[in-house]
């Protein structure tokens, strides 16, 4: 754990890796699933939202799921104790060495670091978008890859993604964010694929009123909540996914792309790190 608010500047570098998939083309960047889980929204009546690749519905589980005996590499017993509570699947796997996907460490060509600028705890959960896994996001059904704890201000992890991996994170904060009745992270979305065209935003669909992340690549791009993100389309809605119900709101500037997807929805986000980069994911 690194304290990065202690320096005169914050970068913030998003995290996570997982097996390879094709490289995509200029006119087809990083689309995160929005375009499936809305066709399949429209088959199953339920909301899925951003990156949840269409989990069929699976009622959040009440009681403890694993044990916290022996936590994982950088997560403390009492964010493992909440992760159970919740009715999380199970701990992350939190790698340190080189694995092809997503590790703890800066050796990779991807290297996301993570603040806490909450002034609250938060534990850190990232995972792969396998695919064909349409429960990838459902932490109810999936283990992260990655469960860090950031206990204090300026608490920091260096997260290193191979490239070829599509994937997403999200965060608990202060023990009190829960999952959805489906059990996705109630709570502010991250999203990345890397590789030849590797693309990074912040989703806002399944909680419209999360907490606020802000997300800065090497390459000039910003992602926040009010730049390059996912919302909801309708001002009256908590979350939505379904096909004509979200936009990808004021991307535009260095890196930034923006592109309309063969069923007319938006795609796009914060580009300029193709095959490797620095990212910055600051959480306020």
């Amino acid at each position: 754990m690194i304290n990065i608010l202690a320096a005169s500047l914050i970068v913030i570098v998003a995290v996570a890796a997982a097996h390879a998939l094709p490289d995509q083309s200029p006119e087809t960047p990083a689309r995160h699933g929005h375009e499936r889980q809305a066709r399949e929204q429209g088959k199953r009546g339920f909301l899925s939202s951003s990156t949840s690749h269409n989990a069929s519905r699976r009622p959040r589980a009440n009681a403890a799921q694993f044990s916290c005996d022996f936590p994982v590499f950088g997560l403390d017993s009492v964010d493992c104790e909440y992760m159970a509570s919740i009715g999380m699947l199970g701990q992350g796997f939190n790698a340190q060495d080189e694995n092809g996907r997503i590790w703890i460490g800066p050796q990779g060509p991807n290297r996301f670091t993570f603040v806490n600028a909450a002034g609250v705890p938060i534990t850190l959960i990232v995972w792969y978008m396998a695919p064909y896994d349409d429960q990838a996001s459902f932490m109810n059904a999936r283990a992260p890859d990655i469960s860090y704890s950031l206990p204090t201000t300026g608490s920091a992890v260096e997260v290193s993604l191979a490239n070829g991996v599509p994937g997403a994170w999200s965060a608990l904060y202060n023990h009190s964010t829960t999952l959805s009745p489906y059990g996705q992270i109630n709570n502010t979305f991250g999203e990345f694929s890397t590789g030849s065209y590797a693309t990074i935003d912040l989703s806002r669909l399944v909680n419209m009123w999360g907490d606020q992340m802000t997300v800065i690549v090497s390459g000039g791009c910003v992602s926040n909540m009010a730049t390059c993100v996912y919302t909801c389309v309708s001002e009256g809605d908590n979350s939505c996914g379904a096909a004509g119900t979200y936009n990808l709101l004021n991307c535009v500037g260095p890196n930034a792309v923006q592109y309309i997807d063969p069923e007319g929805n938006p795609t796009g986000g914060c580009q300029g790190w193709s095959f490797g980069g620095d990212i910055q994911i600051v959480m306020t």
